[in-house]
This record gives C-alpha cells, sequence and structure tokens, in this order.
C-alpha cells in the first residue's frame, strides 16, 4: 500500500479487476446496461439529461411495461412516502429551506430498437422506426412506468431512452447540495427488478426502503463546470478539454447496479493504491490531514473482506468527504463509490477526564466500504429484507475491528473503563428492538417507534456473531465466507442464507460434551435458533434466582428397621448450627438459573467454590428454570453466559450473584459495581452507528 499522493495516482485501465484479481463476475448477471448523457446547472442545482436503457428479459413470461423507480420524487413534497415518514428529517439532519425540493420529470420517452441479440446493449442508433412512448407516474411519484406497444418475449433485449430533467433538494438526506456541493444519487430514472416468476419488484420509496437494481454496465458522460472536481462509481476513461468554463467527463463502470457521483470546486484529493486498486479521497481543504486516518481504515477493512469473502472485484473505490454544510449526505454507499463522516478532534480538556475514542469518523469509512460486498456485490433486496445488508455488513465490521485491532476491540474508554465493540452491540439489543422483527420489509419499521437502526443493523449483528460464538468461529467463518461467495452477483434472500447456514453448520450444534453433569451433549438447534431470532420478538434473558448453601438433608427423625418397626434417629447437635458452621459433608450448594425472555436457547453457567475451584454446566434453556445442586460442596458465586457468547443478551446485571453466605459484603462494592455496568449500558443505549 502507498500513502497519500500529492499528485493523484493514474485511473486503472479497466473498470473490473484482472480475472486472475477479481474472482467470478458471471455474465449471465448482467440484465440491463445505461447510457446517461447529463449536464449539471451548478446555480440552479439542476440536471438534465437522456438516459438510454438496454434491457434483457431473463424471465420466462412476456413483458409488455417497464416499471421506473424516480426515486428524487420522494423529496418533492410533504406528502410523498418517503417524506410523510420521514418529516423532513433524516438520521437527526433536518430540511432547512422552505421549498428547496427535489423532483425528477420524465420529459420524453421513445422506443429505439428490439431484438434478441446482446449486441442490442452497443446500440447508439435506432434499430428501425423510433416509437414514442408515454411515461406515467404511479400513485406515489416514487414510481412511474413506460408502456411498450408489444411484449418483450423472453429472452429478448429492448432500448428505450428517457429525457429527463432532476431538481436536487437542499442535502439532508443522502442526495442533493449544499452551496457548491453536489451530490447525485438516485438521480436518473431506473429499471426495477424483473424476478424470475415474471413478477416486477418497484417499490415505492420509503424513509428506510433504499434501493434494489439488476446489475449491468454504465457509460456516463457528465458535463459540469470547469472548475467542479468530480468523482464517481467507475473510472474516468475520456476528459474533454474545457471550453467555455465547462468540461465533459466519460465515465465507465461495469457489472454494477448504480451509479453516484459527487462535484465540488472545494475538494482536494488524496490518491493511493492497495494492490491493484485506485483508491481516491476527496476531502475539504480542512480534512485533509485525516485522510490517512481513513486510508489506515479502508485498507484494514480491504484485507479482512477478501479473506473473509472474496476479492473485491472493482478496479477502484472512491472516498468523498462531504462538507460539514452537507452533513446528511455522509455515511451512503454506491458501487465502488461512498461517503464518510469526519474524524472527531475532541478539545484537550476531555482528556482530563480519561475520555478516549478511536473509531469517529474511521468506522463510517469501515461501514460503508463493507456496503461494496453486501449491498453492491450480493445485492440482497433491501426494501423486502434491509438486514440482508445493513444486518450482515454490521456483522462484517465487528469482524474487520477484530482483525484489525485483536478480539473484543474497544471504541472509547473512560478511565480504564472499556466500552468493546461486542458491549456496543449488546447494549442496544434492549428497548424497542423488542417491538418490530428483524426479517420485515424496511416499511414496516416507523420512524415514531425508533427500532429501525437497532434491530437491522445491531440485532442482526447480535444475532450472528452469538452464533459465531456457539458454533465457534472457525466453523462460522467458513459458512459465512461460503454465502458471500455462493451468491455473489445473485440477489440473495434471507432464505437464502439460513440454508447456507444449515447447510454449513449442520441442523444442530453440540454445545457441551458428554460429563457436564449429566447434559450429555446440550445441542442447539440451528434452524430453531434462527427462526426465533429473525422472525420473533423474543428477548434472551437470563438470570440467576438463587445462590446459597444450605444444610442437606439428613437422616433424623421415625423410619422402619430391618424389622419394620419404627424406630427415632435423632436429629445431630449440628442442627442447631447456622449453616456456615456446619461441616462441608452437611452442606449443599444450590444454584437456580432462570430463563426470563421468551427466548430459548442453550446457556453456560459457571460456579465457583469457596475452594477456589470452579464447574461449568451447560443448561439447555428451554424450560423455565433449572435447578442444580452439589451435596457436600459449598458455593461463593455463580455466572450466567461467562465467556459473554450470547450477544443478544442485553440485560445482564442479574447474570452474576454471590451466595448471601459465602464472604461478608462490604456493602458498597456491589452497588458500585452495578452502577458502572448500569451507566455503560445507558451510554450504549444513546449512541447509533
Amino acid at each position: 500500500m502507498s500513502g497519500p499522493a500529492s499528485t493523484p495516482v493514474p485511473e486503472p485501465a479497466q473498470a473490473l479487476r484482472p480475472e486472475a484479481l477479481r474472482g467470478e463476475v458471471p455474465a449471465r448477471a448482467r440484465v440491463v446496461d445505461y447510457v446517461i448523457d447529463a449536464r449539471l446547472d451548478a446555480e440552479q442545482h439542476r440536471i438534465t439529461g437522456t438516459v438510454r436503457i438496454t434491457w434483457h428479459n431473463t424471465s420466462t413470461r412476456a413483458v409488455d411495461q417497464l416499471p421506473l423507480h424516480l426515486y428524487m420524487n420522494s423529496f418533492r413534497a410533504e406528502d410523498t412516502a418517503w417524506m410523510s415518514e420521514a418529516r423532513g428529517s433524516h438520521r437527526g439532519v433536518q430540511q432547512t429551506k422552505a421549498g428547496a425540493w427535489g423532483y425528477i420529470d420524465v420529459t420524453a420517452a421513445r422506443l429505439l430498437g428490439r431484438g434478441p441479440g446482446p449486441e442490442l446493449g452497443e446500440l447508439e442508433t435506432g434499430r428501425g422506426p423510433v416509437v414514442p412512448l408515454t411515461a406515467r407516474e404511479g400513485d406515489d411519484p416514487s414510481v412511474g412506468s413506460v408502456r411498450l406497444p408489444a411484449a418483450v418475449q423472453p429472452g429478448e433485449q429492448v432500448v428505450v431512452e428517457l429525457e429527463f430533467l432532476t431538481q436536487l433538494p437542499e442535502v439532508f438526506a443522502r442526495t442533493g447540495y449544499a452551496d457548491q456541493f453536489h451530490i447525485a444519487g438516485q438521480w436518473f430514472p431506473k429499471l426495477g427488478v424483473l424476478q424470475p416468476d415474471g413478477v416486477w419488484r418497484t417499490h415505492v420509496f420509503t424513509l428506510n426502503a433504499e434501493f434494489y437494481a439488476d446489475f449491468g454496465d454504465y457509460e456516463v458522460h457528465l458535463d459540469v463546470p470547469e472548475a467542479m472536481v468530480v468523482g464517481a462509481t467507475g473510472i474516468l476513461v475520456a476528459a474533454d478539454p474545457p471550453a467555455d468554463g465547462r468540461k465533459r467527463l466519460h465515465y465507465r463502470a461495469e457489472m454494477v447496479h448504480d451509479f453516484a457521483w459527487a462535484a465540488d470546486p472545494a475538494f482536494v484529493e488524496a490518491s493511493s493504491t492497495w494492490k491493484d486498486v485506485r483508491i481516491r479521497q476527496l476531502l475539504q481543504p480542512e480534512h485533509l490531514a485525516d485522510a490517512p486516518l481513513h486510508l489506515e481504515a479502508l485498507v484494514a477493512t480491504l484485507e479482512s473482506m477478501e479473506a473473509r469473502f472474496g476479492p473485491y472485484p472493482w478496479s477502484t473505490i472512491t472516498v468523498v468527504h462531504p462538507p460539514e454544510r452537507a452533513k446528511g449526505a455522509q455515511g451512503m454507499e454506491y458501487p465502488t463509490f461512498f461517503t464518510t463522516s469526519e474524524v472527531v478532534h475532541p478539545p484537550a480538556w476531555v482528556a482530563l477526564f480519561g475520555l478516549e475514542e478511536r473509531f469517529s469518523g474511521v468506522f463510517t469509512t469501515v461501514h460503508e466500504f463493507g456496503h461494496q460486498y453486501f449491498q453492491g456485490m450480493l445485492a440482497s433486496d433491501e426494501a423486502a429484507q434491509p438486514w440482508l445488508d445493513e444486518g450482515l455488513n454490521t456483522t462484517s465490521n465487528m469482524l474487520t475491528l477484530a482483525d484489525w485491532h485483536g478480539e473484543q476491540p474497544w471504541f472509547a474508554k473512560i478511565g480504564n473503563q472499556r466500552i468493546t465493540v461486542d458491549d456496543f452491540v449488546r447494549g442496544t439489543v434492549d428497548g424497542e428492538v423488542h417491538l418490530d422483527p428483524v426479517d420485515a420489509p424496511a416499511e414496516t419499521y416507523r420512524d415514531v417507534i425508533g427500532s429501525y437502526g437497532d434491530v437491522v443493523y445491531r440485532k442482526t449483528g447480535a444475532i450472528l456473531m452469538t452464533l459465531r460464538n456457539l458454533a465457534g468461529p472457525a466453523r462460522f467463518d467458513a459458512a459465512f465466507k461460503s454465502y458471500a461467495l455462493t451468491w455473489r452477483f445473485r440477489h440473495p434472500t434471507g432464505a437464502d442464507l439460513v440454508a447456507t447456514l444449515l447447510r454449513e453448520l449442520g441442523p444442530t450444534l453440540q454445545l457441551a460434551g458428554a460429563g457436564d453433569r449429566g447434559d450429555d451433549g446440550v445441542r442447539l438447534d440451528v434452524a430453531d435458533f434462527l427462526d426465533q431470532s429473525l422472525h420473533t420478538v423474543n428477548e434472551v434473558d437470563f438470570s440467576l434466582e438463587v445462590v446459597k448453601n444450605r444444610r442437606r438433608v439428613g437422616a433424623a427423625g421415625w423410619h422402619r428397621d430391618e424389622h419394620g418397626a419404627l424406630t427415632l434417629k435423632p436429629a445431630p447437635e449440628s442442627n442447631d448450627l447456622p449453616v456456615r458452621e456446619l461441616a462441608d459433608a452437611e452442606v449443599e450448594a444450590v444454584v437456580v438459573i432462570h430463563r426470563s425472555g421468551e427466548f430459548r436457547l442453550p446457556v453456560e453457567l459457571e460456579v465457583e467454590f469457596v475452594d477456589g475451584t470452579r464447574e461449568r454446566s451447560t443448561w439447555a434453556g428451554q424450560d423455565r428454570y433449572k435447578i442444580y445442586t452439589w451435596p457436600g460442596r459449598r458455593v461463593r458465586a455463580a455466572r450466567i453466559d461467562p465467556d459473554h457468547k450470547l450477544s443478544l443478551e442485553s440485560r445482564r446485571l442479574d447474570n452474576h450473584r454471590a451466595a448471601t453466605d459465602a464472604a461478608r459484603s462490604d456493602g458498597l462494592s456491589r452497588p458500585v459495581g452495578d452502577l458502572a455496568e448500569a451507566a455503560s449500558l445507558a451510554l450504549l443505549g444513546g449512541l447509533s452507528l
């Protein structure tokens, strides 16, 4: 890897890495190609353009209309599906200017040609007569359609051309403008996805829905003011000499499902390479010194994800750092292109309080690059099952941080108290997270409830990390990699992930070996675990109800002798003694573990005895509680889930308990410890990715 360069690293010659490095990029996944010619009016914040769409009918049904995504129309009025849910706010950023709306208007549509051959994708002039078409908006303007004069048969291709005008909104949610900064995301008419059964998937754009599209090649010509520094999906293949204060740039992207770009005359560039991949950062001048921090994070993520999930297929990655006034554009992903956030540099006095953090800004870089795999490459339907992107990406982020900084990396410290990534995820799996299941369409998560982030991002991460802890890292990691490799460029569903995990891990996992207090091999039903995790709101919660020592049952009282006569055995004098003064042989340890939550799964129990020895048992966790006894032994303390395997359990203050008679309490240690843990959990609950 080279460090940030003062002169730009040359553009790669090809949009895809060499075949030996990129892994399989199946030609059959290429369904729709786009040729776009667009002009930015930076004063009016408006884009006018033409898009030529070549689409291949890969289904088994004839199709007589082409549904369109018109995402920018979500920002044109208060009563669109997106705005009525968002109420002019996104991730804490508020729309500020009355009337600074955005929209897209399809001003003309025409059929250019049709036919069976793949060469139709290279069409530059019409094949046969050009046929005017009519584009119509749906009930919500974020969707529309173009009806064709004759159906496109299975295996055929069709070429349509649309003229459009896009008015960018003042940026507060991913896309738009702030002064001279412009970011164009979801800015042109895009086709929906035709499912193999011939049913179109073209969802209304709602607050949490994000995107879903087919793979193809893009040729994009941008006409922008000469002073603009531009970053975009793919590679720059040509740039015309500037004329009349403007310039034309030609970009190419291969096997991607979207194209986005940003432009700002204030951008400064920091370029570098990783292996054969060009890394280009576009920053505001005041943040140029932070480029090495983002580069280190990006390289760590590339190395981790290539090893875990297969090769990165494209030859470039562009990282855009939006200015402070465009914070709404921070933290968003597009193919080979994403936006990040800035590193926080706290004032010196913060250190006096023992506060320290190390992932601000750079974690956004880790997270948004991760989408190049689960959103950019696997490309699941984010509207139908958002957890397949955001949740799996969060899981990969946790693995990346462990690869980068070691197991259980901390992201914040308060004195000597470290808040680890696991603490963060565990601490947010509480409250609203139990209102909505993970496997649900994005539109069902209501903003007023506030469950989307915790459920889709963090709970999914907690589910998979819990399964990883129970199955063992090596076994789980191999299964996760198999999923990523098997489903590259194939739009997998949640059922595909579950089937892969069941195939690779097996239907059950043995968690406890024979001899663990007679448990004889407690097993985890993997399908049941995933079903509860994904489709219910059941909470994982265990508690210690009883941890104590008591007198063993003796033989005092009336018993029949060998002749059948009742004889009295007197009680020993020790019956009058307190338990702590009894001989060990007269005592037994008792621990009662309680499954407080509805989620049923095995859990480990560790018991510490007064002689300093420890013993572990695994409980199947199917009943409400289980009573453990140890005749002739005294318990000092017990702990549930001693290795913190259950990332899904957030309430852990009742997972550790000392026997009341095992040691004299100082009256302070336990309350202070509980207070510290409760404060940490409260802090974590207020944070978000």
